[in-house]
């Protein structure tokens, strides 16, 4: 759906396909697309995707990083999740399986282990070696990300002769967004209460002398708008489960 569709829909909403002569004009539905928009990229889930930028070496060499460590994003990044070390070539413990390597090692000697009796201090024993071993294990790195100028700022180490991998959040195309059809009820019912204030504001009769009743209008649009926040509010779950001790 196109905005010009979208808002085409807006008006026949309001008007009931034009049967009703008053209208807010289609600049004020434009701006509230627009803030739509912002708040659904920002709090729906279905309005980003997850994917990974590659950052060469080259860019941490270039005179523009070393001037305040951050890189400038393209404007279709919503949120960064993690940033990553590319690492390649064989296991710290020579294994030829890369998969099998230093995360299942250490794995295995914490989770499979016995948690009885003096097997406790082995068990401590192991989480001081975890803590070692990250030292030489990480792949992450300390950073910063301000979705308002798109700027990754790096904060701790810098990649020296790796690359950089970037978890990102990217923003679906506005077009793909007009299709929610959670969208188009946000956006429907912010109409209808911009449009209840539009007529509260004058003392409006149409042709005939009959007035519009306003308070059923606003009400049915913040009833219509309460549900639409409701059912984002219950997709927006996590994606993980979490372990309870019980």
């Amino acid at each position: 759906m196109t905005l010009d569709e979208l808002i085409l829909d807006v008006q026949n909403e309001l008007t009931f396909a034009k049967a009703l002569p008053y209208s807010i004009p289609e600049q004020e539905i434009k701006r509230i697309i627009t803030i739509a928009e912002r708040y659904f990229y920002d709090n729906w889930k279905h309005s980003v995707e997850p994917r990974y930028l590659l950052i060469p070496n080259s860019v941490f060499s270039n005179p523009a990083f070393k001037t305040d460590r951050s890189i400038q994003l393209p404007d279709c990044v919503g949120f960064v999740h993690n940033v990553m070390e590319a690492k390649g070539g064989a296991s710290m413990f020579g294994t030829m399986d890369l998969d099998f390597a230093d995360n299942k090692f250490i794995g295995s000697e914490m989770f499979l282990t016995p948690f009885i009796g003096e097997s406790i201090m082995y068990r401590t024993v192991i989480f001081s070696f975890l803590d070692l071993v990250k030292g030489f294990t990480i792949d992450t790195f300390a950073y910063d990300y301000n979705k308002n100028t798109r700027k990754l700022a790096i904060l701790g180490r810098t990649p020296k002769g790796s690359q950089m991998v970037v978890h990102i959040a990217k923003k679906i195309p506005a077009d793909d967004l007009y299709n929610d059809e959670v969208f188009q009820r946000y956006v429907r019912a912010k109409a209808k209460l911009r449009l209840g204030d539009l007529l509260t504001t004058f003392d409006y009769n149409l042709p005939g002398g009959i007035k519009p009743n306003y308070a059923n209008l606003v009400t049915k649009a913040e009833a219509e708008l309460a549900g639409v926040m409701e059912m984002m509010k219950s997709e927006n779950t996590a994606d993980f489960l979490y372990f309870a001790r019980w």
